[in-house]
Parts: structure tokens; C-alpha cells; sequence
């Protein structure tokens, strides 16, 4: 039994110590139907974000599109893309403008504040993240709602705020470098932001499984070596 509990406690100290590739996510939801989640991972130097607008509701005006998720970091990020993923796609009222796979890091930025594909009067063309195989970008983004996300509700083309904006169904996947030293626990002050003005709808941290499992794997050593000294074995 000794053996046993010390290969569990390897097992734990193997799964905590950093070895592979760690996760952290993030959610938020409202009674107006909003809905999005925030997934980072890191492995070695290299950490990704996948951001979806996973609201199924209608997207009646601009405070249901998601233009931006708000973070700070201990240590600055080096952006080097913004990928629309499989599965996603970039649209307008005509149809699919461009499909999963294109790089539109000419329309989000990356600063100090997080991501975003609004201006928000703290993010400007000197944050454009860029990156291969870009889209033309009109304009000059960072601005309004174009390539913001939107989930899989019906979009009200008509309202004169989204016009023939283009927009994006589903996630975008941004890809960053680190530090070497750095982990996701340098992420902070989570929110995810909808339409063009701040707003501020803060995230909520997820358990991942892993950590549940931990927990729980924890315990039960902890509650079988109780009840093996119990017996004096």
C-alpha cells in the first residue's frame, strides 16, 4: 500500500509541476442572452487564445457583438496572429466573406489592455497584431464593429449601426509568445467586451478538470491513508 501511495503522490506532483501543457478558461453570461468563452493555453513559449461568442440569441444591435477581451499580463506578449478557426467564418449580409482559416490580425489589436477589433479609445493602429497571409484591411482599424464576433443567432443586417459590416461567426484563435517564465497565472483582470463604448462584463475563472481531478485524487490518498493507520496496517 506504501508503494501505492507514493506512486499516486508522483502522479499528482507530475500533473502540478508544469510538464505539459496547461489551460486556463473563462466564461460570462447574462440575463440579455450573452454568452463567450476565453480559452488560453500555454505550452512552452507559445500561448493561444481562442475567443467565442457563444451566445445562440439574436444579434439585434451592437452591445451583442463581441469586439474585445480585456486582460492584463505581468509580462508584455508578443502577438503574432489572429486566425479565423475552423468552424468560423468571416460574414456579411450577402454571405460568407471569408472562410476559417484566414488571418485577420489586420483588423484586432493587441496592447497592454488585451485584444480587440475596436478602437474602445485605448487601442490604435499601432497595436494591429498583422501576421501572414493578411486580409486587405479598409479603413483604418482598430474601429466600430467591423470583424467583431458573433455567435449563431440571426443578425439584423438592417439596423444602420451593422449595415454591411463584416463580422465574424463563431471565434477568433490569436497566437502569442512569452517569456520563458511565463504562466497563466500572469493573466488577469479578465473581461470580455461587447459593441464600441467599454463596458466591462467581468469573466468567471473555470475549474479545469484537471484541477478538479487533482482535488479530488488528493483526497482520497489523504482519506486512505487516514483509514490505513486506522487499521495499524
Amino acid at each position: 500500500m506504501g508503494k501505492l501511495l507514493i506512486g499516486m503522490m508522483i502522479v499528482l506532483g507530475m500533473a502540478t509541476s508544469g510538464w505539459a501543457t496547461t489551460y486556463s478558461d473563462y466564461t460570462y453570461s447574462d440575463a440579455s442572452g450573452r454568452a463567450a468563452t476565453a480559452d488560453f493555453t500555454l505550452d512552452g513559449t507559445s500561448l493561444t487564445l481562442l475567443l467565442t461568442n457563444a451566445s445562440t440569441s439574436a444579434v439585434p444591435d451592437p452591445t451583442s457583438i463581441l469586439t474585445a477581451l480585456l486582460f492584463g499580463t505581468s509580462s508584455p506578449l508578443t502577438a503574432l496572429s489572429a486566425i479565423v478557426p475552423s468552424g468560423s467564418t468571416v460574414i456579411t449580409k450577402n454571405g460568407t466573406l471569408y472562410p476559417a482559416g484566414t488571418n485577420v490580425g489586420s483588423q484586432w489589436a493587441y496592447n497592454a489592455n488585451g485584444v480587440s477589433s475596436a478602437g474602445l479609445g485605448i487601442f490604435g493602429p499601432h497595436d494591429i497584431i498583422g501576421g501572414p497571409g493578411l486580409i486587405s484591411a479598409p479603413g483604418k482599424p482598430p474601429a466600430g464593429l467591423p470583424y467583431g464576433i458573433v455567435g449563431t443567432g440571426a443578425i439584423n443586417f438592417n439596423n444602420g449601426d451593422l449595415g454591411n459590416a463584416q463580422l465574424i461567426r463563431n471565434a477568433v484563435q490569436f497566437t502569442f509568445t512569452t517569456g520563458n517564465d511565463f504562466t497563466l497565472a500572469d493573466i488577469s483582470n479578465v473581461e470580455f467586451q461587447y459593441g464600441t463604448s467599454l463596458g466591462g462584463y467581468p469573466a468567471n475563472p473555470v475549474p479545469e478538470p484537471c484541477t478538479l481531478l487533482l482535488l479530488g485524487g488528493g483526497f482520497g490518498v489523504a482519506a486512505l491513508a487516514r483509514r490505513r493507520a486506522g487499521r495499524g496496517v
